[in-house]
This record gives C-alpha cells, structure tokens and sequence, in this order.
C-alpha cells in the first residue's frame, strides 16, 4: 500500500482514520482545521482527528501552505470541510481521492448526510473520487449502493457510510484492482448547504403540536419532525421559542409503543 496523506477535519472523519491505522496503512500526514477556543474561557482546543493522528505519531499540518508532498504519496479526504487549491492538488499528480457519503452525482456539498434523511430518501451509497478543483466534482473511481434505514441518524450512516468507504477506497488500491473512472453526469447533480444553528428552528405550534401527537401514540418516523431530529441530532439540534420566549429543545424522539 503506497503511504497516504489524510484529509479530515469532522468527527465522522475519525471512522476512516481510525480503520486506515488498524489496516496497518502507512499514514504519513494528517491535514485538518486549525485548533478552536472552545468553552468558557475560550481554550485553544483541538478537534478529534487531530487528536487521533497525534496519539499515534502521525505529522499534523493545519496549514495547506506547509504541506510537502513527496513523490508516490496518495491523498485521501474524508469530510476535510475545505475545497483544496488546484496548487495543492498538483502536488498528488491526481492521486488525491474523496470519500463521499452519497451517490454523486446527488447530493454534493457539506451536508448530504443530512439532506438525505431530510429527504427521506431510502436508497443511498458512497461513491470514491478522484479529486478536481471543483466542489465533488471529479470523476467516480468506485461507487456502492446502501439503504438508508428508518431510524437512522446522521451518525449512525455516516459511520455505516464512511466505513464501508474505506473499504471501498483500500479495494481500489490493491495491485490487482484496475482503476477506470467514468465522468460524473453533471446534469443530475444536486447541491446541499452548509448548515448553521438556525436550521434547527420550528415554529412553536409545529413543536407542541408534534410532542402532543407523539404522546397519544400517534408517533410517525417518517415524519417531518422525526427526520428533521434524525438529521440534526446533536447539532444544530431541534428547537424553538415559546410563547413566553423561552428556548425549548428537542431532546430524544418518543418511543414506539403498541395500541
């Protein structure tokens, strides 16, 4: 296995550095985000990927302007959060891979994990590829089908997605493995944003309604509510305002009992 640079800046990206260090790969760098004030007294804090890489010896780089890149060396990103400099991606020689949780063309961007449980969408997958300048742009290396589940949250696919990614990635990497990449059919694409704490706002009729009916058992998974908990659970997380003004959160979804 030729030795990677690792791209990843989310906790989800701990799920595939994580199986990149137990498959014994050579991991030479880790590039993620800058360490953040975190708390109440603002301490310079730094995120979990950073915090693995260093717990096994592994060069940290915060900075895409410090980054050497010697020769043979692959890339690999997995939720990296930054849309990397064609100068930077020049230094792979178009050996620098993504790991997306989607079936690209669908679903680009910062938050297809969950747009999709949003959506409701029930088939899924995780598509490998190469990188271009462009946001999730380059061509597909490899691609997999999965089944988003009724109850699943954005943390259990994305563990289930990125996981099987991996795999996916380190198959395309065996000797044997012949790499044939098939543009991407930019005309289906579909775009998801990045997402802020406001997202996570209902209107507070909507709130108590959805509580109100989910006491009388009327409790629906396929629900707006339901997949709006499902997509943003911990964060940014459901709330609204009550009459008073008081913030009320959603904090676990009822459980299914039987009439």
């Amino acid at each position: 296995m030729q030795p990677i640079i690792f791209f990843g800046s989310a906790p989800i990206s701990n799920v595939v550095l994580q199986k990149l260090i137990d498959a014994k790969v050579p991991v030479t760098a880790v590039v993620t985000k800058p360490d953040k004030p975190v708390g109440r007294h603002l301490k310079l804090t730094p995120n979990p990927v950073k915090t693995l890489a260093l717990q096994n010896k592994i060069k940290v780089y915060d900075s895409l302007s410090d980054l050497d890149v010697a020769k043979g060396i692959i890339g690999l990103v997995a939720a990296y959060g930054k849309i990397i400099p064609q100068k930077v991606l020049d230094k792979f020689n178009i050996q620098i891979y993504n790991i997306h949780p989607s079936l690209l063309p669908k679903y680009r961007g910062p938050s297809p994990l969950q747009q999709q449980i949003l959506d409701g969408v029930t088939e899924t997958g995780i598509t490998i590829i190469q990188i271009d300048e462009k946001m999730d742009h380059g061509p597909i290396v490899a691609q997999e089908k999965d089944e988003l589940l009724p109850d699943d949250t954005t943390q259990s696919l994305g563990k289930r997605l990125f996981t099987r990614g991996t795999d996916l990635f380190l198959k395309t990497q065996d000797p044997k493995y012949k790499i044939h990449t098939t543009e991407q059919d930019h005309s289906q694409a579909t775009y998801t944003k990045l997402l802020t704490r406001q997202d996570g706002f209902i209107p507070y009729d909507q709130f108590s309604l959805y509580l109100s009916d989910s006491t009388q058992n009327h409790y629906d998974p396929h629900s707006y509510v339901s997949r709006l908990f499902r997509a943003y659970h911990p964060w940014p997380g459901i709330w609204s305002l009550d009459p008073q003004g008081r913030r009320v959160k959603l904090v676990s979804l009822p459980q299914t009992t039987n009439s």
